[in-house]
């Protein structure tokens, strides 16, 4: 069906892919007890969507709902219960006019990575991960505030991971959607025989701050400073704070050893000690030559006066 020069699935179409999209999903485990949902675009105006609870794997034609996209229900006198993620739905729809099928589903990746806070990366390993591109993780709230995130992604982006609720996948074709999610969970496989993804040991994730360059141990929940993105900020939250540099010992003195330490470098036993400054001595006083006086007086007392007065008597 072409409507203003657009092709669109007609309702029995549109129907029809659900329905083999849906059990599509369940048998690869990517729905669980009747959550989720599914959508296909049937005109500029118009949309099928399934209702609250649907169960997947044997999804009937009355579980599924015709809508505009201001949510209204159309061609029934009894509204039927739609899912909580609606207000996704239709912002997807509005945003982006391309897109004619989206998929809310819960592979076990989504959680895992809901549960680590991260996302996934563009990656190219395979036609359908490199379509995919970056997946980001978008925080749990409720539906109207991720549905304003996520109309700020769905031009760009194939898709979104909803922390503690699955993921959203969107395409040109709600076969392209589930495509998306397949390339998801083969991403996290991949990633999960290579060790990630994961938190870099700094605290920083790598689709987030972390550009993977931090080498701190593993027992060390610390940054070392060596990843860029914290070496280039002014305080880095995890980093732990620099210890001050040891006291030099005096000369001839052993500093104290800590547990854990290693023992000091000691000099060479062929080194000789160092000499000691010289200190200058005053040369002790010469006392004055003993005056004689002019008198004409024995020599014997003139000697015994001259040492009384040397001895300071």
């Amino acid at each position: 069906m072409v409507i203003q020069g657009v092709t669109y699935p007609s309702d029995f179409e549109a129907k029809k892919a659900i329905i083999a999209a849906a059990a599509k999903l369940e048998a690869r485990g990517f729905q669980v007890a009747g959550d989720g949902s599914l959508s296909v675009r049937v005109g500029p105006n118009a949309i099928w969507i399934t209702v609250e609870g649907a169960d997947k794997a044997a999804l009937q034609q009355d579980q599924l709902v015709r809508i505009d996209l201001s949510g209204k229900q159309m061609a029934t006198n009894k509204p039927r219960p739609l899912g909580e993620d609606l207000p996704i739905h239709l912002r997807i729809y509005r945003e982006n006019e391309t897109v004619q099928g989206i998929v809310h589903a819960y592979p076990v990746c989504a959680a895992v990575l809901g549960q680590q806070g991260v996302g996934m990366e563009a990656a190219a390993f395979s036609p359908s991960v490199r379509r995919m591109g970056r997946i980001q993780l978008l925080p749990q709230k409720d539906a109207q505030t991720q549905a304003e995130a996520v109309g700020l992604l769905c031009r760009t982006d194939r898709g979104v991971l909803l922390q503690n609720d699955g993921c959203m996948a969107w395409g040109k074709s709600l076969s392209e959607a589930v495509q998306t999610v397949e390339a998801m969970d083969y991403y996290c496989k991949v990633k999960k025989c290579t060790g990630g993804p994961k938190s870099c040991t700094c605290g920083h994730s790598r689709t987030g701050l972390c550009d993977g360059s931090c080498k701190a141990p593993a027992p060390q929940s610390v940054c070392d400073g060596k990843c860029a993105v914290c070496a280039s900020a002014s305080v880095c939250p995890s980093r732990a704070p620099v210890p001050a540099a040891p006291q030099r010992p005096a000369a001839g003195m052993t500093g104290i050893i800590r547990p854990g330490e290693g023992l000091p470098t000691l000099p060479p036993l062929d080194t000789a000690p160092p000499t000691p400054a010289a200190v200058p001595v005053s040369p002790a006083p010469v006392p004055a030559p003993a005056q004689v006086l002019a008198v004409d007086v024995p020599k014997a007392d003139v000697m015994a006066e001259v040492v009384r007065r040397a001895m300071g008597k």
